[in-house]
């Protein structure tokens, strides 16, 4: 009876394992449009809180009447935590994966801005908004970027630039609807409000579905570290270490240096853009009108450089170059044209348009720099220099100003910082030697190899490429440092190899 038991369980067992092998997605195809779905929900509720953050700000500082620059510390804290946790949502992901990293990180976010409606001093509020708060948003955030690039490889700018549009749909639908909520539920009550809306994270992240080429990597990443995980019972603080041994890569230092920038001028002009533009004469509803446009205007703006990014004649480095060019040079240049209503409307359209636009592209950028293996960390690693930048930031434009500074001289030196940005990205492509360069048809992609691991080169191209390869099979060009008298093709497991001399 328990043999006849144990052999009904197992066959079971067998057929559950072989619907799930059947559900996942292949790449570019299938549910990898509803995981994009996903990824634009949560991106939406991310982009509430990214870029309507100085709405936060400001009903913080009226409810409880302190400096400006320790109360930026709420915000600055949040957004740094955003991003340095960017290390360990990586290590998560690549432990369990990006479904079970989202719904934690949807869980925790939650609780921490629902505990801020209780709490008696502005200290507990930066420690429950800014750092539990910023850890559940960094784990959501990183997961809903990274899961893209587990389920498209040749429309992979395209659906990013649709998912992280949703962070300007956010900012022009939800930054009304918290101010809103702040007008009717006074100071307090508007965080169990936005508690509320952070916890959609969770709901969108139910449709991240493994796709076939994150669980084979993961199957990959569990069985090289199988060993070492059973000798060490720190094995995730172990991987989180580990990760920052690529920045040895000149490349992604560069490049983590330029986000580094980059978000001490962006976020610096995001926490204090609205308290600048009601000093200068707008209402705090009229402050929260700018950044719901300079929300849709992010949301064109992702959309169309994901779309054009695709193309093979645009180069992603260059594109990063000139949009944080243009808004460093209008950054500089907005205490000059900030004393009318007009002025501040221009420059959220320019706010809106090239802040967060290069995010439709990091995908592709990090993959170029260190591979499809390693996105998950490098993205991390790129976040931790964001979160630096982040933290930097506001406290140091309130800094200036409670120091006898003006938001003038804070929007100058972000305008400054900005512009660096955008020259470290240019210089990227100086450094980066082994980005991955496809093209739409008749790919060609260049092995070295030698005659007994061909037929391994070939499996490993096709567990990366997934199946969308296999049923359009590229041309590999398979170069030998050994004299090859025939010229004839010959196919291995489904790739048509061609021979040439060398």
């Amino acid at each position: 009876m328990l043999l006849r038991l144990e052999m009904y369980w197992k066959g079971g067992q067998r057929k559950l394992r072989r619907m799930r092998e059947r559900r996942l997605s292949v790449a570019d195809k299938g549910w990898s449009w509803a995981v994009m779905a996903g990824s634009f929900g949560a991106h939406m509720v991310s982009g509430c809180f990214l870029y309507a953050v100085g709405v936060i700000h400001n009903a913080i500082l009226e409810r409880f009447d302190e400096e400006v620059g320790k109360t930026a510390w709420a915000a600055g804290l949040f957004l740094g935590m955003l991003s340095l946790t960017g290390v360990l949502a990586s290590a998560l992901i690549n432990r369990y994966s990006c479904r079970v990293t989202m719904i934690i990180g949807a869980i925790i976010m939650s609780s921490g801005f629902a505990v801020c409606a209780v709490v008696p001093s502005l200290d507990l509020v930066i420690l429950f908004f800014g750092g539990i708060g910023g850890i559940g948003g960094g784990l959501t955030y990183s997961a809903s970027v990274v899961v893209l690039g587990f389920n498209f490889h040749y429309k992979r700018n395209i659906a990013s630039g649709i998912a992280v549009s949703g962070c300007g749909v956010g900012v022009f639908v939800l930054a009304p609807v918290v101010e809103a909520a702040r007008e009717a539920y006074g100071n307090r009550g508007f965080f169990f409000i936005i508690a509320g809306i952070a916890l959609h994270h969770a709901l969108f992240g139910c449709l991240f579905f493994p796709s076939k080429l994150e669980s084979e990597r993961k199957q990959i990443r569990h069985q090289k570290s199988l060993s070492k995980k059973s000798k060490n019972r720190f094995y995730i603080l172990k991987t989180i270490l580990h990760s920052f041994a690529i920045l040895k890569q000149l490349s992604l230092l560069c490049f983590c240096l330029s986000m580094f920038f980059a978000c001490v001028g962006i976020y610096l002009v995001y926490v204090h853009f609205p308290r600048y533009v009601i000093e200068m004469g707008s209402s705090p509803l009229n402050a929260s009108f700018l950044m719901a446009i300079g929300g849709l205007c992010n949301c064109i703006s992702r959309v169309l450089v994901g779309m054009a990014a695709n193309s093979e004649s645009i180069n992603e480095n260059v594109m990063y170059f000139g949009t944080f060019g243009l808004l460093g040079l209008s950054t500089l240049l907005f205490p000059l044209y900030a004393f009318t209503y007009g002025g501040q409307l221009a420059y959220a359209i320019f706010l809106g348009l090239y802040s967060g636009c290069c995010y439709s592209i990091i995908n592709t950028l990090i993959i170029q720099l260190v591979g499809i293996e390693e996105l998950a960390t490098g993205f991390g690693i790129c976040m931790f220099f964001c979160g630096i930048g982040s933290i930097i930031g506001p406290p140091l434009a309130g800094a200036i100003v409670d120091n006898g500074g003006s938001y003038e001289n804070s929007f100058i030196l972000a305008g400054f910082c900005i512009t660096i940005a955008a020259v470290l990205g240019l210089a990227v492509s100086c450094f980066n030697k082994t980005g991955e360069s496809f093209t739409h048809d008749n790919q060609e992609i260049t092995v070295d190899t030698s005659d007994d691991m061909l037929v391994g080169n070939c499996d490993t191209a096709k567990n990366v490429l997934g199946e969308s390869f296999i049923e359009k099979p590229p041309v590999i060009i398979v170069t030998t440092t050994d004299y090859v008298n025939s010229t004839e093709s010959e196919e291995v497991n489904g790739f048509l190899l061609g021979q040439q001399k060398t």
